[in-house]
């Protein structure tokens, strides 16, 4: 199979109601709509006035697959005579393939939308080579690193200008930095926002290493933490739902780890060898799985020549002659009558145990 099979289904919700499936693809199964319409149930219920001008996140799905959702206003802007609803647009693809060859949902949504879609309840299948994305370059990296807050900037401030002048209150980096450092520690991630910040979580999705980032789960945007992502922006942090999480303040302070250190001086030095190697690098689970293979291989060697000694038969001794006697007599003394003493020492020596 030379190419990547993504299937699509579009999902209408009226004013936090039940989910309405407004189109699929052929490949859809109807097995997989009680999980789509969970998905989005899961998004979470609007607050009011909130408005999701575009959203998109990932999640497994069922055991084998992975979905990629945006999600937006539906329609687009407020209309008096319809209730204010949002669209879910899911694509489904294999899990396996989805690690393998991609594990960007930013940049899977990019080239998705630049196929061509069909108009209502009917949507084509879609397909990707069976390739993996461009790598990254150093310049990504130092782009990503370059953000400031826009909510810190005042409104005659310019970024690219020259002048401006980066400080720890209005860079980003620091939250950035600290924030990948903490999920390839195995952490997870909130930030609050008025409105989905894309920039931000495909930010940090640009600074994890390919295998990390291929088994995270990311929302730009999204009501509640029903779903578990690993790095999401919500409207509001509620602690209760986020007990564990590290908010945006934590993640500037995190302590200074080993992969965020490299991760700075490789972009400084615009080092792409280096880069590529820490984004090459292994997940702490795949270090573990490793460790556990070279163990158990380590013990079979040992183990080696004990298991083939007892496995290896062992030859029976050679029956001497002593052995035959022995036998008859022991024979003769069981056999509790002398007619059958006396056969036995008959065939006894005719076998040569006379004397």
């Amino acid at each position: 199979m030379n190419s990547i099979s993504i299937e699509q289904v579009r999902i209408l919700r009226w004013d936090n109601g039940p989910p309405a499936l407004d189109g699929r693809s052929p490949g859809f199964e109807d097995s997989w709509r009680p999980l789509a319409e969970r998905v989005v149930v899961g998004f979470g219920i609007r607050p009011p006035g909130q408005t999701c001008p575009e959203a998109l996140f990932a999640q497994p799905f069922g055991d084998d697959r992975v979905a990629v959702v945006q999600v937006t206003d539906y329609p687009n802007g407020q209309m008096d005579n319809l209730p204010k609803g949002l669209a879910f647009h899911f694509w489904i693809m294999l899990r396996s393939e989805y690690e393998q060859f991609l594990g960007d949902p930013f940049a899977l949504a990019r080239l998705l939308q630049a196929q061509p879609h069909s108009s209502g309840s009917s949507l084509p299948t879609l397909s990707l080579p069976r390739e993996p994305l461009p790598p990254r370059t150093v310049a990504q990296v130092q782009n990503v690193l370059k953000r400031v807050k826009a909510f810190a900037l005042a409104e005659d401030q310019d970024p690219e200008d020259p002048s401006f002048e980066r400080t720890p209150q209005n860079s980003e980096s620091p939250a950035l930095l600290g924030g990948v450092q903490a999920l390839v520690d195995g952490g997870r991630l909130v930030f609050e926002r008025p409105a989905p910040d894309a920039d931000l979580i495909e930010g940090l999705w640009t600074l994890l290493p390919y295998r990390t980032r291929a088994k995270l789960w990311p929302a730009t945007f999204a009501f509640s933490n029903a779903l578990g992502f690993d790095a999401l922006v919500v409207p509001r942090i509620y602690a209760a739902d986020f007990e564990g999480y590290t908010s945006e303040e934590q993640a500037a302070e995190y302590p200074p780890g080993r992969y965020e250190m490299s991760l700075q001086i490789a972009a400084e030095q615009g080092d792409q060898r280096e880069l590529d190697a820490l984004l090459n690098r292994r997940t702490v689970q795949d270090t573990f799985r490793l460790a556990w293979a070279l163990l158990i291989v380590v013990v079979l060697l040992a183990l080696t020549p004990r298991l083939l000694e007892w496995f290896t038969p062992t030859p029976a001794p050679a029956l001497t002659l002593q052995h035959y006697k022995s036998a008859a007599a022991a024979g003769m003394v069981a056999a509790g009558d002398p007619w059958t003493a006396v056969g036995l020492k008959l065939h006894g020596d005719s076998l040569g145990f006379k004397r």
